[in-house]
């Protein structure tokens, strides 16, 4: 079977262009490890470590690494991080990006010097380096901007990116080249096989490509490079370059209508039926019967798609018995019941939530939103307890002790479910111990404090000392609300976090949980 040269990072990009995120690594290296045994993505790959340490595995050959040192991986070169013991952690702040998306001009040209702005030097497969705490604090910065302007969005924020992603090439270029990368341990062998992986995946669509072609290309001999080649990428050149071909067709049967004896010639087989062959050994099946049943899958999932996009808006038009359907109709699709929940339910009600917050609906609005978000959880619940999902988080909420009023609990309470969150309601006239004992029993992260009287505020100050007095305060997060509460209250009081409306609320609470 073909080993896949294209994995997750690929996907994280569906409906993206840039997507940055925080890596905790716990996995321990095992001794030996081939490039078989590692990850190679279609997009460009930047890692800082941020803390611990560790190695990076790179064609299976190991490259220690620590905090402040930083790598940029391009496309289809496997490798991964490892923590160096057991129990050990290693924490890597990591950006997915297609080059193509945000660099052009000769910035932009493989094999180009200047290309990614020569941090590449010399042909080098990766680039890397050991910053200092300056750079080290600079370069986070530039991460933490682009992090911030894909979360937000907000106008031109390509631009920034684009502009954020040219000062990050621009800074790891002074710190990266010849000298470090040899300090950092790549040998000469190493550094050949890095120029011939990148030799063949620019060059496989070229019948005339060979190893005694790449060989000619370093000055190096032809079995000396069949040797480094299959030392550092655990395979050998002929079955490296036909697997390289062989997905790439496999792409090409996927996302074009070219006929097979085209497709041949562009991943530069010359040989019909030996490719004929090749691929019915490798995948079990004719190159048209992959066509056929990649396209039937691709077909289910879009219909799937057109089937959460109609949750999302039935649920915000309050059709509950539609959007029930809806879930089962994706379930019996084959859909999975976290992506129903995620991108059916928790979508619409995401939305319902800023349109409340914006004043754009009001509170029947929510309500029957909220009931239609119940009915489609109901028929999900069984279906994701068998796979093991999780709730975000779990909350506690009530009006405080004295205090009759719920309206506002209630939407609360609707808005942190629809953000996946599991609440306790406790209800009204809600005693200080009685919302301490509920968070210890049931393990809550979250205290929510409702109040809509004056002489009942006093209660939740009553909660945070009950909350210290239990030993709980470090361990659970207090939230109060209500009309006459601010936010100098809450500061007075010692509570976590204050709102005045429901969405902001929900929001604060699956943070809180996170963290």
């Amino acid at each position: 079977m073909v080993s896949p040269r294209w994995n997750s990072a690929a996907s994280l990009l569906r409906g993206y262009k840039i997507t940055c995120e925080n890596v905790v690594c716990r996995l321990l290296a095992p001794a030996e490890m081939t490039a078989e045994q590692l990850c190679a993505n279609e997009v460009f790959e930047v890692d800082l470590v941020t803390d611990g340490s560790g190695e990076c595995r790179v064609f299976g050959q190991a490259i220690p690494c620590k905090k402040g040192d930083i790598f940029v991986i391009p496309p289809d070169i496997p490798h991964n991080c490892f923590v160096s013991e057991k129990g050990a952690e290693m924490h890597i702040r990591r950006m997915y990006f297609d080059i193509r998306d945000w660099v052009e001009g000769r910035f932009a040209d493989i094999g180009s010097a200047n290309y990614c702005y020569g941090i590449f030097g010399g042909g080098s497969v990766i680039a890397y380096a050991t910053l200092n705490a300056s750079a080290c604090n600079d370069i986070s910065i530039v991460m933490e901007n682009i992090a911030c302007e894909i979360a937000t969005k907000k106008q031109n924020w390509e631009c920034a990116v684009r502009a954020q992603l040219q000062m990050l090439f621009i800074t790891l270029g002074r710190y990266i080249g010849e000298a470090e990368h040899s300090q950092n341990g790549i040998s000469k062998e190493w550094h050949n096989v890095g120029v011939a992986v990148r030799m063949v995946m620019e060059g496989f669509g070229n019948s005339e490509l060979s190893l005694e072609a790449i060989a000619d290309a370093l000055f190096i001999s032809k079995s000396h490079l069949s040797r480094l080649f299959k030392d550092f990428t655990g395979e050998a050149f002929s079955v490296y370059l036909r697997n390289i071909r062989l997905n790439h067709a496999c792409k090409l049967l996927c996302e074009t209508d070219m006929t097979v004896e085209q497709i041949a010639n562009a991943c530069g087989v010359r040989d019909i039926n030996s490719f004929y062959k090749n691929f019915h050994t490798s995948f079990g099946t004719t190159p048209s019967q992959y066509r056929s049943s990649k396209r039937s899958a691709k077909e289910k999932g879009e219909r799937i798609m057109v089937v959460l996009s109609e949750i999302s808006e039935k649920l915000q038009r309050g059709r509950g018995k539609i959007v029930a359907q809806l879930v089962e109709q994706a379930l019996a699709e084959g859909a999975d019941p976290e992506k129903i929940l995620n991108e059916g339910l928790l979508s619409g009600m995401d939305v319902i939530g800023e349109k409340f917050k914006n004043n754009e609906i009001y509170v029947p609005e929510v309500l029957v939103a909220a009931r239609a978000m119940n009915m489609g959880a109901q028929i999900l619940k069984p279906h994701l307890a068998a796979n093991g999902v999780k709730a975000a988080g779990k909350v506690c909420i009530g009006t405080v002790h004295g205090d009759l009023h719920d309206i506002g609990k209630n939407l609360v309470k609707m808005m942190m479910e629809g953000k996946g969150l599991e609440v306790v309601d406790l209800g009204t006239d809600v005693p200080a111990e009685t919302f301490i004992k509920t968070a210890i029993e049931e393990n809550c992260q979250v205290i929510c404090c409702s109040a809509l009287l004056t002489t009942t505020m006093h209660v939740m100050d009553e909660v945070v000392k009950a909350a210290e007095a239990a030993g709980i305060r470090d361990k659970v997060k207090i939230m109060i609300g209500g009309a006459p509460v601010t936010e100098d209250f809450c500061k007075q009081i010692g509570a976590d976090a204050y709102s005045d409306d429901a969405a902001t609320a929900a929001n604060m609470a699956v943070e809180f949980c996170k963290a």
